[in-house]
């Protein structure tokens, strides 16, 4: 495949899905990892497995994949993702050297990354346990994580993402593209800018997980966590959310005791007002 490094407009990614080439283009801006590339097919099945495909034939990471619609997108936990045009459905394939029993960091990392850098753009997320990111109590994005793993060790990693931005959405959900243009942000304009303030998001997490470790991610989530300090009810009685533990469980204090909630075994749920 041919190389595409100059991306020129900027709404490059539009044009990519426009000439649907399959080339990948090299994307340099200093808040992005060095060295990435991305493919933008205008229609894809799963940028995860578009990801996978492409390491099997040969490619290398850092690589992003962002498709205009998908048509067997996944999500969190086997559930279906639905990727209608208008909404951000964008991978990342990461080179890893970590041990299996930090899969769960992977989610924390990114999904605070991301929330952090919408934040900087005045867009008011939040962080829902584990994996998915608020805005005005609705679903905004959600992450799913896949890796490969090699005698114990997370050789590969890939961060998916889906942002709503112009895309339908359900009463739990909220439109970003919407909610800039009322807002009058300036600074995210079109799936171009929302795609590269992603990847800087994701880009920063990863560097801050590698660097300072989970504690700073764990602590860095709660800053921006929704439902830290909320009521709510388990089989064991009301409790109050406290906090999260670096293997991404709920952490609930139910009359002085604390118990311990794995991923995906309840949900928080979502504020389905107008």
């Amino acid at each position: 495949m041919a190389e595409i490094r100059n991306v020129g407009d900027r709404d490059w990614l539009n044009r990519a899905w426009q000439e649907d080439h399959g080339q990948p283009l090299s994307l340099a801006r200093p808040d992005i990892l060095s060295g990435l590339k991305v493919i933008a097919p205008a229609c894809n099945d799963s940028t995860n497995q578009l990801l996978w495909d492409l390491r099997h034939q040969g490619y290398q990471p850092p690589l992003a994949a962002i498709a205009r619609e998908q048509t067997a997108g996944r999500g969190q936990w086997g559930r279906s993702w639905q990727s209608p045009p208008g909404g951000l459905y964008l991978s990342l394939w990461l080179a890893t050297n970590l041990p299996i029993s930090h899969s769960p960091h992977l989610v924390l990392w990114s999904a605070w990354g991301i929330a952090y850098a919408l934040v900087q753009h005045s867009i008011p997320v939040q962080l829902k346990w584990p994996n998915d990111l608020l805005l005005q109590g609705k679903k905004l994005a959600g992450i799913k994580t896949e890796s490969k793993i090699s005698g114990g060790i997370i050789t590969a990693a890939i961060v998916g993402v889906g942002i709503n931005w112009i895309n339908p959405v359900p009463a739990s959900g909220i439109a970003l593209g919407r909610f800039c243009e009322a807002q009058s942000i300036q600074s995210v304009t079109n799936l171009t800018d929302l795609a590269e303030i992603t990847l800087a998001g994701l880009t920063l997490g990863w560097h801050r997980y590698q660097s300072q470790g989970i504690g700073a991610i764990v602590a860095d989530y709660l800053q921006l966590f929704a439902h830290r300090g909320r009521e709510i009810s388990l089989p064991q009685g009301m409790g109050m959310i406290e906090s999260i533990t670096p293997q991404g469980e709920l952490v609930v204090l139910v009359d002085q005791q604390r118990e311990i909630i794995p991923p995906g075994a309840i949900s928080l749920g979502y504020d389905q007002g107008g």
